[in-house]
């Protein structure tokens, strides 16, 4: 929990969030609390006070008051009265954003497969690509950050080849939160980003052959699989080392 002064947490933790070459206040204050967020710093449940978040991203409390106001759109923070506080997320809660995802970006790829351009195909295959270049095992949470931005450009990318304002605007809010940092950082349960990029590729291939049905299909099935498990569920090994 964030204490309302963060006098040990908030001196020198900008420099930790990498908010160099941030120059816009009010976007250096929202990178650096929704970073904070995602990585477990900010715990759910903390109050966002808003002079204390100041001095953590180096910006004043204006900035930050815009900030929090698009941190709540997101549902990465809720409004309390006058007060913010970190959004939680109990496990009913992610069973229904990675359902809502799925339903939706099932959908969306179906409309991409007859859309997409070859030159939004090959920017898949670029990012499958990059992922694939990722170093390092895959519980730290530096793999997994730099894994969620390459991953949520390829899904973004996606979205983008429906052509579909519509399409877009109803997954802006269900896409807004990064599932692989919930189930690593909210959740602690692992993310396998090789099977992850494995499921990318077959993606891909559904969008390339034009096939709405194997695209949306494979969509689908691709969020679900991620789905975490229920604390304390009797499941294999396999089952939890689901991918993102």
């Amino acid at each position: 929990m964030m204490p309302d002064d963060l006098s040990p947490l908030a001196e020198g933790l900008g420099e930790s969030l990498s908010l160099d070459g941030i120059e816009r206040p009010a976007d250096r204050a929202y990178t650096g609390i929704r970073r904070a967020i995602l990585s477990g710093i900010l715990k759910g449940g903390a109050h966002l006070g808003e002079e204390a978040l100041a001095r953590m991203t180096g910006t004043s409390r204006t900035p930050v008051r815009e900030a929090l106001r698009r941190l709540v759109g997101e549902g990465l923070a809720r409004d309390e009265g006058r007060s913010r506080f970190v959004a939680e997320f109990p496990f009913e809660e992610v069973a229904v954003i990675f359902d809502i995802r799925a339903r939706l970006e099932g959908y969306a790829a179906r409309l991409a497969a007859e859309r997409i351009t070859a030159a939004e195909l090959d920017r898949l295959a670029g990012l499958i690509e990059e992922i694939d270049r990722l170093s390092g095992p895959d519980g730290t949470s530096t793999r997994i950050q730099d894994f969620a931005k390459l991953n949520t450009a390829f899904h973004a990318t996606v979205l983008s080849a429906t052509r579909s304002p519509q399409m877009q605007s109803l997954s802006a809010q269900a896409t807004a939160i990064p599932l692989e940092l919930i189930k690593q950082f909210v959740w602690s349960q692992p993310v396998n980003v090789e099977r992850s990029n494995r499921q990318h590729r077959d993606i891909l291939d559904a969008l390339a052959a034009r096939n709405g049905n194997w695209a949306e299909n494979i969509m689908s099935a691709h969020i679900l699989s991620t789905k975490p498990v229920r604390p304390g569920a009797n499941t294999t090994q396999d089952t939890q080392e689901t991918s993102t």
